[in-house]
Parts: C-alpha cells; sequence; structure tokens
C-alpha cells in the first residue's frame, strides 16, 4: 500500500501479518508471488469480474481471466518485465465478442459528461489515479488505475475500486467534484448482454 504524505513524499504501509493475506490460491494463481505481481496491476480484469458476477453465470477465477488478457493482449509483459495494461482496444473487442458487452472508448471527457452514460445495465471503467483511496490527498496524478463507475445521482459518484480499503472498495462514494480531481477523462463504457 502507497500513501502520499503531508509531506509529498510517499509512505509505504506494510501488512506484515500473513494470516491476512488474500488466498491467492483461490483464485488460481501458481504462488504467493504471482499473485504480488499480478495483484496491483489487474484493477481492470476485476472490474470485468465483477461485471461477469453481476450480469452473467460466468464464473472465472482472476488468474484465468489473466491467462486470457494475455492471450488476447490487452496486457503484454514487456522483456524487462514491466506490464502494459488495460489496453483498451483488445479489451473491447474481447469482452464484446466473448461476453456480448457493447464497449464504447471514452477519451478526454470530463466525468460530468461520461457519466450521464451510466445506468441500469451500463457502466464506465473509468481511469483514475490509484490515490482516490484518500480524496484528501493533495494534488493527485491523474491515471493510472481503473475503477467500475455503476451509479450517479445527486451529484454522487458511486463505484467499486479494487484497490480500496476494506471500507470503501466495494461500494465507494464521492461528489462528483472530488472524484474529477483523481480522473484522466478516459475509460470504457460498458453494456450488458441484451
Amino acid at each position: 500500500m502507497r500513501r502520499a504524505a503531508p509531506s509529498g513524499l510517499d509512505v509505504f504501509l506494510r501488512h506484515t501479518d500473513s494470516s491476512q493475506l488474500h488466498d491467492w490460491a483461490s483464485d488460481g494463481y501458481h504462488s504467493r508471488e504471482e499473485y504480488l505481481f499480478w495483484s496491483r496491476k489487474i484493477c481492470g480484469l476485476a472490474c470485468l469480474q465483477s461485471l461477469l458476477h453481476g450480469w452473467t453465470d460466468i464464473r472465472l477465477s482472476m488468474r484465468e481471466l489473466l491467462a486470457l488478457a494475455l492471450d488476447w493482449g490487452y496486457y503484454v509483459v514487456e522483456p524487462q518485465g514491466k506490464v502494459q495494461g488495460l489496453i483498451y482496444r483488445p479489451f473491447m473487442a474481447w469482452a464484446s465478442s466473448q461476453f456480448g458487452f457493447t464497449c464504447q472508448l471514452v477519451e478526454n471527457t470530463p466525468i460530468q459528461k461520461s457519466a450521464q452514460a451510466v445506468r441500469p445495465g451500463q457502466v464506465l471503467i473509468a481511469s483514475v489515479s490509484p490515490e482516490i483511496r484518500d480524496p484528501r490527498t493533495p494534488a493527485p496524478r491523474r491515471g493510472g488505475h481503473l475503477v467500475l463507475v455503476h451509479a450517479v445521482h445527486g451529484g454522487m459518484v458511486r463505484f467499486h475500486n479494487p484497490s480500496g480499503y476494506s471500507h470503501n472498495a466495494d461500494s465507494a462514494s464521492l461528489p462528483m467534484r472530488v472524484f474529477e480531481r483523481f480522473h484522466a477523462g478516459r475509460g470504457i463504457l460498458v453494456g450488458a448482454t441484451s
């Protein structure tokens, strides 16, 4: 877990109680190290897994989704080990062909506008700063993390945050003006199968 201190320096917090570590084997990972490597990089797959659980009967482990993502090229591991992804266009093609989801790319669009399309059966996978976990973060960067915006009403944005703390992961809420500080102005509108 990384959090910016008021000084602007990064503070790294480590959870040392191994009994509290996620059950990586239940997600299909081959080792704890594999889980730790990928867990910080697959927020987009966590959003997809939420959609599959909410809109379909398809149940794939995170490691199964990851294998498919690598095969389809919407995550790419470079020779030096750096991971590129979620690459939007291959993801959209796969989500459409595999699950029948409708996908529309959103670029250079403020959340106030893209949020207008969010309704039952249509969500926004939004690019935000991972610092959205702590809305008090001063001058956050924009982008680098994906969240699943599932409702917008009364000036509030409700979203699932794959990297949220336990109290704000499943369904966090922020005023739209606060969400906008973290939003990169891009994402993917995803619609359920008809």
